[in-house]
């Protein structure tokens, strides 16, 4: 089944929390400079946590300190919050810089145009998103869509609330189909540029879930995948096999996001991954069959 702006996200199973070992000890966090906070104690928990969410975000420790306090040391929230509002000046706020004007009266015609015909859905529904892709020139299955979605914000596939879609579409500065089509080109080289392709494909995990759920079916990520990390990961053919032979149920938000870091962080012949490093499983027992692959096809 392949992901599309315009279809309904499937079913999912549920994935156990995160977890981090308890512990004792303190160390102390310098003052972040002005506006910043001091914490003078952190305990252990506290300090894996701030290096969990540094290792799936790449947040610098005083951010990841913030977001972790603010959501009362619950490391799965953060991350979620992370990647669906943005950590600050984010990839959505630098493409949107400097906006050009937007006329309120032409973006709430924009809107209308593709609205869902009952009038008590006050929103975009798939009907509405086949067109709207439809008048840009482009399938519901570019990955530029998924680009669109994230700076809209929106929260669910196959749907835009007029919030979404006006958030959107001031922050990119269009009042019409003719100013996002112009657009989309500045978008899709978020897909190629490794950051900005980073807050994407984080987001794009959290967009394909149903309410309430915690992973994505194996057949959504493999899709998803080809659609993110063709530009990004020189072994993805290889991990797209062994998935599809290994695993059979569901795909971890921890197994999703440290992808991306095996993908532009490690070596495309593996040579500098940890096999101690604080790895999902899935990726240690890929690497480990790419690795006895390879002194299999030497000897």
């Amino acid at each position: 089944k392949q992901p599309h702006l315009a279809g309904p996200s499937p079913a999912i199973v549920t994935r156990p929390q995160w977890t981090s070992p308890e512990g004792g000890g303190a160390a102390a966090l310098a003052h972040c400079g002005a506006g910043g906070w001091v914490m003078s104690t952190l305990n252990r928990a506290q300090r894996d946590k701030i290096a969990n969410f540094q290792a799936v975000t790449g947040a610098p420790a005083k951010l990841a300190a913030e977001f972790l306090k603010r959501y009362s040391w619950s490391l799965d929230q953060a991350v979620d919050i992370f990647f669906t509002e943005g950590p600050g000046p984010s990839f959505s706020q630098r493409a949107a810089s400097p906006l050009a004007a937007v006329d309120s009266k032409k973006l709430d015609s924009f809107f209308r145009k593709y609205k869902d015909g009952d009038a008590d859905v006050d929103a975009i529904s798939s009907d509405g998103i086949q067109e709207l892709c439809n008048d840009l020139g482009i399938s519901t299955l570019d990955p530029v869509t998924l680009v669109l979605s994230y700076h809209c914000h929106a929260q669910q596939m196959g749907i835009f609330t007029r919030e979404e879609f006006s958030g959107g579409m001031h922050r990119l500065g269009c009042d019409d189909v003719a100013k996002l089509q112009a657009k989309l080109e500045e978008l899709r080289q978020a897909l190629v540029d490794r950051n900005a392709c980073k807050e994407i494909y984080g987001y794009t995990f959290q967009f394909a879930l149903d309410q309430g759920q915690r992973c994505l079916p194996v057949e959504m990520c493999v899709e998803f995948w080809k659609l993110l990390l063709r530009n990004h990961f020189a072994l993805l053919d290889q991990w797209l096999a062994f998935v599809e032979q290994r695993c059979k149920n569901a795909i971890s938000k921890d197994t999703w996001l440290m992808l991306y870091d095996l993908a532009t962080q490690v070596k495309p012949d593996l040579s500098d991954y940890d096999l101690n490093g604080a790895w999902p499983v899935l990726i240690d027992e890929f690497v480990e069959s790419v690795k006895s692959s390879a002194a299999g096809s030497a000897a």
